[in-house]
């Protein structure tokens, strides 16, 4: 299964193959290693499928109703102040 996982804060989107039983948290990880973010606390980031966050991150890409091709948006879970 062929995902994207788009940055929000870094306007960058990467491609990912999954397996379908692969877990959404598995995949957040692997995206903000990708977007060089390794250091970064997967808690501070929620992901979003379809504008809506997924609640079980635990679940599989497809439980959380993700098809081929689909994108999930990562964000920061708290807003920022504009500096």
């Amino acid at each position: 299964m062929n995902v994207r996982v788009q940055l929000l804060e870094g306007w960058d989107r990467k491609a990912f193959d999954v397996r379908p039983e692969t877990p959404v948290a598995t995949l957040k990880r692997d995206a903000l290693a990708a977007f060089g973010l390794a250091d970064a606390a997967p808690s501070d980031y929620v992901v979003k499928l379809r504008g809506w966050e997924v609640l079980g991150e635990q679940g599989s890409v497809a439980e959380s109703g993700a098809r081929d091709g689909s994108t999930y948006l990562i964000t920061y879970r708290r807003r920022r102040p504009v500096r």
